[in-house]
Parts: structure tokens; sequence; C-alpha cells
């Protein structure tokens, strides 16, 4: 027993770790095949304000890039793909060179992705859309996928830049996935970080809500694929939809703030949901939050939803849905309050395709941000 060597956890030869071109689809060329210097990887890393200094202070030891091309007959844009690796002296360089992804991305626009279960110890995951105009006046668009990830010490990146219109973020994902497996066959084993202290919990057992801006889900909370449109605050008129009868009736239950996130993608399959909004309101005191909770929940029946019953969260809850044949979608409505915030998940799925467990299981989600939020969840 003693002679058998432990599986080795730091990665230390770049070229290894990168994606062939078997791992890609046919018809792809190599365009580049190059190992990093310093310089390379600062400039290669995508993220404008990331420096070659950067790199030294989290110790950046060597790295490897490989890119690849199609190109199918006149095509104005060729599809791009790179797979790159970035090494470091320790987990903890990688891990704040992703970090630096993750702003970056932020920084620039880009909508957060959803890559289903985490890759690797750590993962980031953008996507962002643009187009340019053709000599002739023709508006070509097209998207750019970018996947961090971080296996030990090395940090990973995937990106795909295609035509819109022919957009598979599923066989995105599978690519970072792929390059994963390389790196787990040469260490089978990760590094995780200990978790750093957040500000989740502060309020104390017993609290109450102060900020609607933590209380709703996130990207990594969502189905594989999916992706933030659009997040921010909302006014009283926003989180009743519009309906000035209910935003009256919130302003007089205490409304003082909420936040919103929508998710959405193409859906490639017909039972994925296609949308998902989720949002959040503060109000004055838990009286507050149990009227707005009541007074949403009958206008959502007066136009026709019906009630499936509790989804067994929070103070109180309810499930309902509606099929509007029309947009051939069917709805479902998700409302939890847990004392003076109202959350309120909407998520709509191709018509009568409707999914419970996953229904049930962002609701729990969006109730574990509450617990966070007055420090109640129990420790493991």
């Amino acid at each position: 027993m003693a002679s058998v060597s432990a599986p080795a956890t730091q990665l230390r030869v770049s070229s290894e770790l990168v994606l062939r071109l078997d791992d890609v689809k046919s018809g792809g060329f190599v365009t580049i095949d190059s190992a990093l210097t310093i310089d390379d990887a600062a400039s290669t890393f995508g993220v404008p304000d990331v420096t070659v200094e950067d790199f030294e202070r989290q110790r950046f030891t060597n790295g490897y890039t490989r890119a690849f091309a199609w190109r199918s007959g006149s095509d104005p844009v060729t599809t791009l793909m790179a797979s790159s690796t970035y090494l470091f002296a320790d987990a903890a360089g990688a891990h704040e060179a992703l970090s630096l992804f993750a702003r970056g991305g932020d920084a620039a626009g880009a909508g957060r992705l959803s890559v289903g279960p985490r890759i690797g110890d750590e993962s980031a995951a953008f996507q962002i859309d643009r187009s340019f105009e053709t000599p002739t006046a023709e508006t070509i668009a097209f998207t750019t996928t970018a996947i961090a990830f971080r296996h030990a010490n090395a940090l990973s990146l995937v990106t795909y830049r295609c035509l819109a219109e022919e957009d598979d973020v599923y066989y995105e994902i599978g690519l970072a996935r792929k390059q994963f497996d390389r790196q787990k066959a040469v260490a089978p084993a990760g590094i995780p970080l200990p978790a750093k202290a957040t500000a989740l919990g502060s309020g104390g057992y017993g609290g109450m809500h102060t900020s609607a801006t933590g209380l709703v889900l996130d990207v990594g909370d969502t189905p594989m694929g999916m992706r933030v449109r659009n997040e921010g605050p909302l006014t009283a008129a926003e989180f009743a939809a519009g309906d000035a009868d209910l935003e009256g009736k919130f302003l007089k239950h205490g409304f003082q703030s909420a936040y919103g996130r929508v998710f959405a993608r193409s859906s490639q399959f017909g039972k994925e949901p296609r949308v998902i909004r989720s949002e959040t309101a503060i109000l004055a005191d838990t009286f507050g939050a149990h009227d707005a909770f009541t007074d949403f929940s009958k206008l959502a029946t007066t136009v026709g939803s019906r009630i499936l019953g509790s989804a067994g969260v929070g103070d109180e809850s309810r499930v309902l849905t509606l099929d509007d044949f029309n947009r051939d979608t069917s709805f479902v409505e998700i409302l939890v309050r847990h004392r003076n915030a109202l959350s309120v998940i909407e998520i709509q799925f191709p018509i009568r395709m409707i999914s419970r467990s996953l229904s049930l299981d962002l609701a729990n989600k969006q109730l574990t941000y509450h617990l966070a939020d007055l420090g109640m969840l129990k420790p493991f």
C-alpha cells in the first residue's frame, strides 16, 4: 500500500489540457496551436483591464491555446472556437484569474449563462450578442459564448462565436466538459477553496428583510442554457405587472423596494422552460407582505389562473398555472412570502409541458436566499 502513489492534484503541462481537432465537430481546421507566454496570456485572456502584472501577481507559470475555425461557402461570418488553459503556481491564483474573468464579463454587459452542474471546482459563463452590417447593407447577428472553469491550479477558457441563428449552447457547454475531462484524466481530484464569508446572515435570527437585491434567483439556480436577459430594481407598478389597482394596494401595504432578474433561452427541446422571471418585493412589515401575497394571488385567479396548491416553503406559498394557447405557453407562478418579503417566480413552459419538480426546486432555491439573508440557514 505504501508504494501506491497518491493521485496528482497539480497540473503542470498546459498543452495536454486543451481540446484537439477530434474533439470538435467535423469540418473545422486549426488556426492557432501555441504555447502562451505571460504576455500572450494577458493579451488573449479577453478581459480588457487584465494586465501582465495581474498574471504575475497570480503566479502564472505557463499556458496553451488551440483555436479552430469553420467556414461554409461564402458565409460572411466564420464560426470560431478557442480552447485555452492557464496554469498557476497554486489553486488560489487560478481562482483569482477566474474572478477577473467573471468581473470582466459583467463589466462588458454580457449575459451570465447557466452551465447546469458546475464544471470543475468553480465555473462562470457568459453570452453576448453582436451584429454588423455588410457592404450590401445586410445585418449579420452573431453570438459569442465564453465558459471559464477552474480545476485545481488550472483556469481554462472555451470561447465559441457563430451566427446567432446557429447558436447551440448545449454543444458549447459540452466542449467545456470535454476539456474538463482531459484535465481530470491527468489530475482526478480538484482543489476546492474555502468559501469566503459574505454579507448574508448579518440581519440575525428573527430580523426583517431590508434589501430585495439579494433575494432573487441567480443564473446558477436555473436549468442549463438559460441566460440572464435583464435585471434591476423594480417600481411598485412593475412588480404589479402594470396593474394600476394592484400597484395601489402594494403601496398601501407598505411597498419599499423590489428587484427582478429575467432568464431566457431559445428552446431546443419541447419540454424546456423558455423564460424564468424572479422578483422580490420588500414590504414594511409581515402583515403588509401577507396582504400583498393575498392580493397578488387574487389577481392571478381573476385573470384565469388555477391554484395548484402550496409549494411548502416560506411562511406561506402558492402555486398557480395558466395556459395561454394563443402564445403556445403554459405559465407557472409561484408566490413565496418570508417575513416581510414577497417573491414571485414565473416560469414559461411550452403549452401543457409544465414541470412540477423544476417549479418546486426553484421555490426551494428562492427560499434559501431569504433564510440566508436573516442568518437562518442551519450550518452543515
